[in-house]
């Protein structure tokens, strides 16, 4: 099918490669555009259609794809990575940017095309028409029609069963905007769900990340849910279906799971009015995906521990639920091979969502302290993902015994947190009034019982009852060094 526009133009335009490593790439393709079983394949066709930029190409031949993988990679600089020298698939890879090139499967285009996942990546031209103002795109299975329509459509069912994590790209792909997926295509998911659990725990990963990352996280994990997949990935969720819980909240465990990961994503998205009045937000960190994820991912096990600390005394409780939910998700996280920071802070965010809720008791009783201000803000590293877990966390409960007011009242308390953290980081650019060469000299041993000393101190200074170094010298003589002679 000839395509409405200049396909070339549009193609150089949208491809995120450096300049030089797309000029010469565009060299390169010039150089074998008489080969004609050189082929652009799947996304990048599909994205230049959509008129979306693309970070990554995908290439096939009919032969000789080891030597042209080689020849290309010396060329533009890219490492070469054999994904399986059997199946004739090699990767070029160098920064955010994949040259995937793979052997023909069969003997036509058509017939390779036919051995991919969904219609929408069923489309090839060839490598010379790049340089022709008329480009024929290749599409035997309806691609084009489905992609005008917004249709997701497994090309046929034999493909998922040979690679179950194309079923997780399905979610994928509606989650990155690209279309609803086909009824008959989603009874293919719920059919082979099973299967999915057997995919490499890298790939399952990084096909989570791109669906979490996005903005449509929420939808996407509702749509596994229904259909059995998530479950096979998050097994944990299935304890949860049907707990009770106490009257602050109108959902059970489960659903309230959903829910919170719903309003964590809807205040990453900015669809929230309430977040203009957390003015002491830097909702720039929205945009990065790490934090994307990060939040998104403490909303839905925050209470995850829920199932398995359920427990009818007066009322329905469940003591220590943090604990367990930190130990679900890192069970989750190692299995899946989350890289560390992201598993560490993540868990840190679920250890403390139940703080900010105890300590605007505190407050709003006249008992909260500068101390255990202080001492959250130790804790938690990321303050702003903390606010937004604890936001979704409360917006997702609204039972019979919620006050109306309640996230107004979360955001205020959040203020004090920032204003408190702004002083110490304030305090620290300034001279300490005393420092750990002041308690040697006083005859101390150095050791854990410094930090204890010094932050000390520092809340001494902020509540206003210090405000020298020799203030700060006799509260420790009197205090601390008694006790160390």
């Amino acid at each position: 099918m000839k395509s409405s526009f200049n396909v070339s133009q549009r193609f150089w335009k949208l491809i995120k490669f450096p300049q030089e490593s797309k000029e010469k790439f565009k060299t390169f393709l010039r150089k074998f555009q008489f080969r004609s079983d050189l082929y652009l394949v799947g996304g990048c066709i599909r994205d230049v259609l959509l008129n979306r930029e693309f970070l990554d190409v995908d290439l096939t031949a009919g032969e000789d794809v080891d030597r042209l993988c080689s020849y290309l990679g010396c060329f533009l600089g890219f490492t070469v990575v054999v994904l399986s020298s059997e199946f004739g698939t090699y990767r070029l890879a160098k920064g955010k940017n994949n040259i995937d090139f793979t052997l023909l499967r069969g003997e036509t285009i058509e017939e390779d095309l036919g051995e991919r996942d969904f219609t929408i990546n069923a489309l090839a031209l060839r490598a010379k028409d790049l340089f022709k103002e008329d480009t024929v795109i290749i599409d035997p299975y309806g691609g084009l029609r489905d992609l005008s329509e917004g249709i997701i459509r497994a090309i046929r069912e034999r493909n998922l069963v040979e690679d179950p994590l194309r079923i997780l790209r399905g979610y994928r792909f509606f989650a990155l905007g690209f279309g609803k997926l086909d009824e008959l295509t989603r009874r293919y998911f719920k059919r082979h769900a099973s299967l999915v659990y057997l995919c490499a725990k890298e790939r399952i990963y990084q096909e989570l990340l791109y669906v979490l990352s996005s903005k449509r996280a929420y939808e996407s994990f509702v749509l596994m849910d229904e259909d059995g997949v998530l479950r096979e990935i998050i097994p944990w969720i299935k304890d949860c279906e049907g707990v009770e819980q106490p009257s602050f909240h109108h959902l059970d465990v489960k659903e309230h799971l959903f829910e919170a990961l719903n309003w964590a994503e809807k205040l990453l998205n900015k669809e929230v009015s309430l977040l203009k009045k957390a003015d002491f937000l830097n909702e720039e960190r929205f945009k990065d995906e790490d934090f994307r994820v990060k939040v998104k991912l403490a909303a839905f096990f925050h209470d995850i521990g829920k199932a398995y600390t359920f427990e009818i005394r007066d009322r329905i409780t469940f003591y220590g639920h943090e604990k367990v939910s930190v130990d679900v998700f890192n069970r989750f996280a190692e299995e899946y091979r989350f890289k560390t920071s992201l598993k560490e802070g993540i868990a840190n965010l679920i250890r403390n969502h139940m703080r900010p809720f105890q300590l605007l008791n505190e407050k709003e009783k006249g008992r909260l302290t500068l101390r255990a201000k202080r001492n959250l803000i130790r804790d938690v590293d990321d303050l702003e993902g903390l606010f937004l877990v604890c936001m979704a966390d409360s917006l997702a409960s609204q039972g019979e015994d919620k006050e109306p007011d309640y996230e107004e009242r979360l955001i205020e308390f959040f203020r004090e947190i920032f204003e408190v953290k702004r002083q110490l980081e304030n305090q620290t650019k300034v001279k300490r009034v005393i420092t750990g060469h002041d308690l040697i000299a006083l005859g101390l041993k150095p050791g854990p019982i410094f930090k204890e000393i010094l932050q000390e101190i520092e809340i001494l200074v902020l509540e206003g009852r210090i405000k020298s170094r020799e203030q700060a010298i006799d509260f420790v003589k009197k205090k601390y060094l008694i006790l160390n002679l």
